[in-house]
């Protein structure tokens, strides 16, 4: 095994960090209905893929449009990823994967869907800066609808 360098291994602590943030970053874009947040995370020819009907949306107009499909099946959101894990093909490629556990209010009656899936992602760093290549969405669950008292819309 080659030993690497100090600064090889502090741009790889740099660049977990910074991938992290676009993980949590996608969770706060949604929830917080913040589209530039969002629409921040990826890159201009991004890809974001939800298999099962649910819509593939590609480049940064159509990963504008996946929030208004969001926005329509749900009121509000609340995200939580988690077992994120991040392998680096080089410098300046990486792949993850992590959880996410979700409650989404429906907008008929309140009621809220509890919701588990995958997220496995490409990631890509670009003119110094990381972004979502791509992230494919698989879904293991949508429950039924439960009825949960939620604190009002702030």
């Amino acid at each position: 095994m080659t030993e690497r360098s100090l600064e090889d291994r502090l741009d790889e602590i740099e660049s977990r960090t910074a991938i992290s943030a676009l993980v949590a970053g996608y969770c706060q874009g949604v929830d917080q209905k913040d589209s530039d947040l969002f629409l921040s995370l990826w890159h201009d020819d991004g890809e974001y893929l939800i298999p099962g009907g649910r819509g593939n949306f590609y480049g940064l107009d159509g990963i504008r449009e996946s929030l208004v499909v969001i926005g329509e099946a749900w009121a509000r959101t609340w995200h939580w990823t988690t077992n994120h894990t991040v392998s680096f093909d080089g410098c300046d490629r990486a792949i993850g994967r992590s959880d996410v556990f979700a409650i989404c209010e429906r907008h008929v009656d309140a009621n809220v869907c509890l919701v588990a899936a995958t997220y496995d992602d490409e990631y890509e760093r670009r003119n110094g800066a990381w972004r979502i290549g791509r992230r494919t969405v698989t879904r293991w669950f949508v429950s039924t609808p439960q009825d949960i008292p939620l604190p009002p819309p702030s």
